[in-house]
C-alpha cells in the first residue's frame, strides 16, 4: 500500500499516491475510520457489525459488514494492481475478526499527532526542548479542524473530544515555551486558537495575561481578566477564581511574580509584607463583587421570566 495517506482532521481524505481513493460507500468509510482511530487491536466481527448496524438484526448486520469490508478491501487493493514483493496489505482479515496491518506503508495524521504528543506530554511547557517545542508545532499543524467534523456517530463524537482536549493541551505548552523563551506573540497567538475552541479556559486567560504582561503591555493584559470574567458568567455563571485574581491584582499593582504558584491565594501567615496583605483584601473584595454580580444578572432573567408570563397571561 505504498503511498496511503489518509487525513481524519477536518475532512475525510485518503489518497493512494496524488490520487484521492474513491469508490467507498458511506459504512464502508465508516469502518475503514473506525479501523484507522482503534489501529492498535483487533476487532471482532460482531462487534464491528453492532456498532455499525445497531438496529438491524444479528443476520442481517454481519451481512452488512461482509459487504463493507468486502469492498473496502477490494478499493484498496485497486489502488496496487501490482503489489510489490514483501509489502503487506492494510487489512488484516481473520474469520472471527479484522484490524489493520501495523507493518503495511501507510501514513495517518491523527497517529502522527497522538505519536507527537505521547512523547511530551508529561513535560512542562517552560521545560520543553527545542526539539521537543518543534514536534509539538508540527503535531498542532496537522490539526486542520475537528475530528471527521461532519460525522455525528457516538463513536466518533467520543474520539473526537478526547482529540480536541489533546490539541489544546499541546497548546498550553506551547505557551508555556514561548513564555520561557520570550516569544510572547508566538504565545499569544497559541492561547487565542485556544480560547476559540475553549472561550472559557480560565488558565488559557491567565497565561495570556502573563504574557501581555511580560511584552510590555500591561493594559492588555488586565482586558484579559475582564474578558475571563465575562466568560466564565456567560458559560458556567461563575466568578474566576482566587489565583486568577490574586494574578489580576499582582499586574495592577506591577508586582508580577515568577510563578503562578506564589500567587496569594487562601489566608495569608503572619508576618506576610503589607503590599501583599493588601492584595489579598483586594482579592477578596474582587470576589464579592464578582458575586454580587452574578446575583444581579440572575435577578434580572427571573424578572424577564416573570414579565413574559404575565404578558402570556394577559393575551
Amino acid at each position: 500500500m505504498t503511498g496511503l495517506r489518509i487525513q481524519l482532521f477536518g475532512q475525510v481524505s485518503v489518497q493512494q499516491g496524488e490520487q484521492p481513493l474513491a469508490g467507498l460507500s458511506g459504512k464502508a468509510l465508516e469502518l475503514f475510520c473506525y479501523l484507522l482511530l482503534h489501529r492498535e487491536r483487533g476487532h471482532t466481527r460482531e462487534t464491528l457489525a453492532g456498532m455499525l448496524w445497531p438496529e438491524a438484526p444479528d443476520a442481517v448486520s454481519k451481512k452488512y459488514l461482509r459487504q463493507a469490508i468486502w469492498q473496502l478491501h477490494s478499493v484498496l487493493a485497486s489502488g496496487v494492481p501490482e503489489r510489490k514483493a514483501g509489502e503487506e496489505e492494510l487489512l488484516n482479515l481473520h474469520p472471527g475478526w479484522v484490524r489493520l496491518n501495523p507493518k503495511a506503508a501507510w501514513w495517518l495524521d491523527v497517529a502522527a499527532f497522538e505519536h507527537a504528543y505521547n512523547r511530551s506530554r508529561d513535560i512542562p511547557g517552560e521545560d520543553l526542548t527545542d526539539a521537543q517545542a518543534q514536534a509539538l508545532e508540527a503535531a498542532v499543524a496537522l490539526y486542520r479542524g475537528d475530528l471527521i467534523e461532519a460525522w455525528c456517530q457516538d463513536w466518533c463524537i467520543y474520539e473526537r473530544d478526547r482529540l480536541r482536549l489533546t490539541y489544546l493541551a499541546m497548546l498550553e505548552q506551547l505557551m508555556g515555551y514561548c513564555q520561557a523563551w520570550r516569544r510572547y506573540a508566538k504565545g499569544v497567538a497559541y492561547g487565542q486558537c485556544i480560547l476559540r475552541y475553549d472561550p472559557a479556559r480560565e488558565c488559557t486567560y491567565r497565561h495570556l495575561m502573563r504574557l501581555y504582561y511580560l511584552a510590555g503591555d500591561r493594559t492588555t493584559a488586565l482586558r484579559q481578566y475582564d474578558h475571563c470574567a465575562t466568560a466564565m458568567a456567560k458559560h458556567f455563571s461563575l466568578q474566576p477564581s482566587r489565583e486568577t485574581v490574586a494574578l489580576y491584582h499582582q499586574i495592577r499593582a506591577d508586582c508580577l511574580k515568577d510563578t503562578a504558584q506564589q500567587a496569594i491565594i487562601g489566608p495569608l501567615p503572619d508576618g506576610e509584607p503589607r503590599s501583599d496583605l493588601l492584595l489579598g483584601l483586594h482579592a477578596r473584595l474582587d470576589h464579592l463583587q464578582a458575586s454580587l454580580a452574578t446575583l444581579r444578572h440572575e435577578v434580572q432573567q427571573e424578572r424577564a421570566a416573570i414579565s413574559r408570563m404575565l404578558t402570556a397571561e394577559q393575551r
